[in-house]
């Protein structure tokens, strides 16, 4: 997998590097920092593995000097404001969709997607053919203005009186664990960090009563390998 993921860096620094982009500015220097690793008896060397580290400061800057200079090729298209203007009134007209159904007595738990809004939102409706019905549980757009708040997973407990939500920020997809109350969208001060990581996703289940939950969680010495395991915890919500 890393072997597949340095050709794609090399692959695209290669491509990035022969573009001579009218209008946009000289083409920000990539340097070489060969990284030799050895594979099944096989040394294969990286010229770019540096690039992963997406925290290094010098990714960063590497990265919105490549997204600048997009940027200004971009934004001198003459036809680019017509088309923007043209896509945000179509998505404007979409119908909302529903995704990730979850029944529970006389409730049904969707995900609505509703554009021009860019993150999913958590509703409750009567039924399927009831959409009149629906109530608004969390809308993380309205939490988050900047639209980098994100519902990664919920569980409703068995009656539906209550709602456990992974909630990330800022795409981390690093998840932390809150409760809702479903008819009133009132957060309880409990929370749980690290229930929900990118490379191992996550997950949660309520007891037969409502009273406890079980729930993954990723210790902060773990999320930072690769690939880090995940191990089942139990929390007793007041």
């Amino acid at each position: 997998m890393r072997i597949l993921f340095s050709l794609v860096i090399a692959g695209a620094v290669s491509v990035v590097a022969l573009l001579n982009l009218p209008g946009a500015g000289p083409v920000p220097q990539t340097p070489k920092k060969p990284v030799t690793d050895e594979y099944q008896g096989v040394k294969v060397e990286d010229d770019y593995q540096w690039l992963e580290q997406d925290n290094d400061p010098a990714v960063k800057a590497w990265s919105d000097a490549q997204s600048r200079r997009t940027r200004q090729y971009l934004d001198k298209l003459p036809d680019r404001a017509a088309i923007e203007k043209q896509l945000t009134d179509w998505y404007a007209k979409t119908s909302p969709s529903y995704s990730g159904l979850v029944s529970r007595p006389g409730l049904l738990f969707a995900l609505k997607f509703q554009p021009p809004k860019q993150q999913q939102m958590l509703v409750t409706l009567a039924s399927a053919e009831d959409l009149k019905s629906e109530k608004m549980v969390l809308d993380p757009n309205k939490l988050d203005p900047s639209a980098k708040t994100a519902i990664d997973w919920f569980v409703p407990s068995r009656d539906g009186k209550y709602v456990a939500m992974s909630i990330s920020q800022g795409g981390s997809e690093d998840g932390t664990l809150h409760i809702y109350e479903t008819a009133t969208g009132k957060v309880l001060k409990d929370s749980i960090a690290h229930v929900q990581y990118p490379t191992a996703g996550g997950s949660a289940a309520w007891n037969a009563d409502g009273t406890r939950i079980y729930y993954t969680r990723f210790p902060p010495q773990r999320r930072t390998t690769r690939c880090g395991p995940e191990f089942l915890s139990a929390g007793l919500l007041s």
